[in-house]
């Protein structure tokens, strides 16, 4: 069971950022959709949004990113970014940063997704300074170089950016640019856990079940894997599957372990996916043998 490397993450803009009076449909938008009326959130963005607003164009944008009351369809969604970015949207300039550090419908280039994120992390935006701490962990389009992604995860962290804490955190719990320390990666991971974030939530929870930085409490860890597993976060339902399978900080439950095994497998976590094969290879968690299922799995494990 391995700590998450975290991957780049896409902004939405905050109410704070606009001038509510101002844009009087935007504000009707936002509402809906913070009460997950998408359809009417929309409806409300898209005027907004073809008047060259940019916070309606970003928010529009990232419905069609997410499928949010419309398919999923990335390349309406970084067209919508791009015109928000062009404007200067500190969130829009790093999610196109994004788009092309992933390929979403633009080839893959790392190094126009650190153009886009310097733009943004150069004003000061956390994400995208998390964001260009990860193409220094990696070596995506630069020299792989941890003290760079140290500093840059720094910057986003001690702006409070949960992202930027749990990278940093989890470059102190591994030792890579940082002396090891599993005290500072554990107290990274809990800040950026209280702000509700998954891969904090899952990393808090390994830390926990392993004793490290903190004595060991496996019904805490338990607890922290299933507030992330509810975010469908699939590492976490893995591991959570994994402790109601040998009942470890919880009672041993077949029932649960398969529930979380196959949310984690649906999710596209491949070594679910195996862990399911071996299950019905063997009759595991109380499941028949099925030699056709654990092909199954197996062949989508691929």
């Amino acid at each position: 069971m391995n700590l998450n490397k975290i991957a780049l993450a896409l902004v939405f803009s905050t109410g704070s950022m606009i001038a509510v009076p101002a844009f009087a449909n935007y504000a009707a938008g936002r509402a809906a959709y913070l009460a997950g009326d998408f359809a009417t959130a929309l409806k409300e963005y898209a005027p907004e949004a073809a008047k060259g607003v940019p916070v309606a164009q970003n928010d529009l944008a990232y419905m069609y990113e997410k499928g949010q009351g419309v398919p999923v369809d990335y390349a309406v969604a970084f067209n919508w970014y791009s015109k928000a970015a062009a404007k200067g949207w500190l969130a829009a300039q790093t999610s196109v940063g994004y788009f092309y550090s992933q390929g979403y419908s633009v080839p893959r280039d790392y190094a126009k997704a650190m153009t886009w994120y310097r733009k943004a992390a150069d004003k000061n935006f956390a994400q995208a300074q998390s964001n260009i701490g990860t193409l220094y962990e990696n070596g995506f389009g630069v020299p792989l170089d941890l003290t760079q992604a140290v500093a840059w995860y720094r910057k986003a962290a001690d702006q409070g950016s949960a992202a930027g804490q749990t990278n940093l955190g989890f470059l102190y719990a591994r030792g890579k640019g940082v002396t090891q320390d599993d005290a500072v990666a554990i107290d990274l991971y809990r800040k950026a856990a209280a702000q509700g974030y998954a891969m904090a939530m899952n990393n808090l929870g390994f830390m926990l079940a392993q004793g490290r930085g903190a004595p060991q409490d496996l019904p805490a860890a338990a607890s922290w894997y299933r507030k992330a597993a509810d975010q469908k976060y699939p590492l976490a339902q893995f591991n959570l599957a994994k402790l109601y399978a040998e009942g470890r900080g919880v009672p041993q439950d077949n029932a649960q372990a398969m529930n979380w095994l196959n949310q984690a497998a649906n999710n596209g976590f491949k070594p679910a996916m195996r862990y399911l094969a071996d299950v019905y290879s063997r009759g595991l968690l109380g499941q028949a043998v099925s030699p056709s299922a654990a092909l199954q799995w197996n062949e989508k494990a691929r």
